[in-house]
């Protein structure tokens, strides 16, 4: 479940009194207050003719705690190339300090395809890309990151997020948030709701395309036999899964 709300989350079955609580949570405010001031997956410096980005995942993280220092720092190592293939960013090295911070830098060629997390506009298409190899293991093939990468250079992509341990409806909302935009989803019938919007998420990452980019993007992913999903459409503000509402993106983000 959710890193930050595991405990909160284990205790109801209730979708809505788990929306309500991040509605009231100070940390969550935290968290996504940085996205809206930044909202990009990695640290973006612009260092004389290149675009550097920085992204960084701690192998201690709750998530991790369960598994050997190995298996935490080859996880940890994992979500962070995911956070520069977001961005855009080609990958150059990653760094393992004591404390099992890893720092990944990348960069990106050309400063106009510094690629955002968060949804553009009303209407456009939201999809889920990517699953981990083995949905036991969650190791991600690196593949996916390439063709997430060159979907990117290839304009065929407006924004794009890798989905934390956090798990999808916090993700969702970290797109949804620097433009106070919304999203109207479908679930997955193979998963109970609770576990799709709230568990450890099977894709790797959301992605939101526009009318003129979604065949082409498809078609891309298609035949590089990357898995994609149609998930839904952004809205103006009202957060949709189903017919079930969980109000509006400002209720998340005020103060």
């Amino acid at each position: 479940m959710v890193e930050l709300y595991e405990d909160r989350i284990n205790q109801t079955e209730d979708l809505f009194d788990i929306a309500d609580f991040l509605t009231e949570d100070h940390q969550y405010k935290k968290t996504v207050k940085k996205y809206i001031d930044n909202p990009y997956d990695a640290d973006i410096e612009r260092v004389a003719k290149g675009v550097f980005t920085v992204a960084v995942s701690k192998a201690d993280s709750v998530s991790l705690d369960k598994f050997d220092p190995a298996t935490a720092v080859t996880r940890a190592t994992t979500e962070a190339l995911a956070r520069l293939a977001c961005a855009g960013a080609r990958f150059l090295t990653t760094k393992n300090v004591d404390d099992r911070r890893i720092t990944a830098l990348g960069l990106i060629k050309d400063k106009k395809k510094v690629t955002s997390m968060s949804f553009d506009a009303k209407g456009d298409t939201i999809y889920l890309v990517g699953t981990a190899d083995d949905e036991n293991d969650f190791q991600i093939n690196n593949r996916t990151f390439d063709v997430i990468l060159k979907a990117i250079e290839k304009d065929l992509v407006t924004s794009a997020h890798y989905i934390s341990s956090n798990g999808l409806f916090i993700s969702l909302l970290e797109c949804c948030a620097p433009n106070e935009l919304g999203f109207d989803i479908t679930s997955d019938a193979e998963v109970e709701d609770r576990e799709f919007l709230f568990g450890r998420s099977r894709y790797l990452a959301v992605i939101s395309v526009n009318d003129a980019q979604e065949n082409d993007f498809v078609d891309f992913l298609f035949n590089e036999e990357i898995p994609v999903t149609l998930l839904g459409h952004v809205t103006k503000g009202e957060l949709r899964m189903d017919d079930l509402s969980f109000g509006y993106i400002e209720d998340y983000i005020q103060d």
